[in-house]
């Protein structure tokens, strides 16, 4: 959650317009094939749907339903709604720089009768938030936060003893400046694709100092500091990350996954590639659970 309230305002607005439908082909976590081998990473199924390895994991871990819930940049709320549709949670409270994406959370939750068991909030969960939870969440929202050290120490004095805390994250270079070896690797396989399948997909460009700038312009929330989260965990949770892949489905994902359907074998290439990249140590996106000692 920014803390300077400028740009705040800055990511508020412009998470507010992109708001989009659970449907929309946009990316890798809209491709079953690609959510499939990231949760067998996570959790050991090769199961579709995003974050459903995270759920499985959790559920498994904690042994029994959990209590109060809370999440911070929760968006609309659909991994938090699926905690709640699994049994796996009790009830959620969401927190949100957008009132947009907050009121989307509702309405999704309220479509699907668990309307009165979600809270979706606007504000400064750092500062508002004093209640005390079973589980706080961190599901691809942690790396928008402006201070990683206070987000983890806020997280564990907000746990009930005993209670866990999950981070399913983003963990790659700040500002979502690719390297150029990532770049390299890529734009290799998006050659290999317009041969193989007679495409013409846009390639992956090197970051510069006006690529940066441009980020934070956009969003000043996007990844400030995510190349130093998984320090951070250890730090403060004196636990591991593990990695789960998801380098080239996060850099490709929104070029390739949109331009076919999914049992096309260039996505089968996308998701042969990432696991490749996994394999020799390159990997974007990590999972951690940790439970607070009783």
């Amino acid at each position: 959650m920014a803390t300077d309230t400028a740009e705040a305002v800055t990511a508020g607005q412009f998470w507010d317009r992109h708001v989009r439908s659970p449907d929309d082909r946009v990316n890798w976590w809209s491709s079953d094939a690609c959510t499939a081998a990231y949760n067998e990473q996570v959790c050991g199924e090769a199961v579709p749907g995003n974050s459903r390895g995270c759920r499985i994991a959790l559920a498994a871990a904690a042994g029994r339903p959990l209590g109060r819930g809370v999440s911070v940049g929760a968006g609309a709320g659909d991994k938090e709604r699926a905690l709640l549709l699994d049994g796996i949670v009790g009830e959620m409270r969401l927190w949100e720089l957008s009132e947009r994406r907050a009121a989307e959370a509702r309405a999704r939750a309220q479509a699907d009768g668990v309307g009165d068991r979600l809270e979706a909030r606007i504000g400064n969960a750092f500062v508002e938030e004093t209640g005390a939870f079973d589980l706080v969440t961190w599901d691809h929202s942690l790396h928008h936060m402006p201070d990683i050290d206070a987000a983890l120490a806020w997280s564990v004095a907000r746990l009930n003893p005993g209670g866990w805390l999950m981070i399913n994250d983003y963990f790659g270079p700040n500002r979502l400046q690719w390297r150029r070896d990532e770049v390299q690797l890529c734009n290799r396989l998006l050659d290999e694709i317009d041969r193989t399948h007679g495409t013409s997909l846009r390639r992956v460009r090197r970051s510069n100092i006006l690529t940066r700038l441009r980020m934070h312009h956009r969003d000043p929330s996007e990844a400030p500091h995510s190349e130093a989260i998984a320090a951070a965990i250890t730090r403060h949770l004196g636990a591991a990350v593990k990695p789960v892949g998801g380098l080239v489905m996060n850099i490709l994902g929104g070029i390739v996954v949109p331009a076919f359907p999914e049992n096309h074998p260039a996505i089968a290439a996308l998701v042969a590639a990432d696991r490749a990249a996994l394999a020799t140590g390159k990997w974007h996106f990590g999972f951690t659970l940790w439970q607070k000692p009783a």
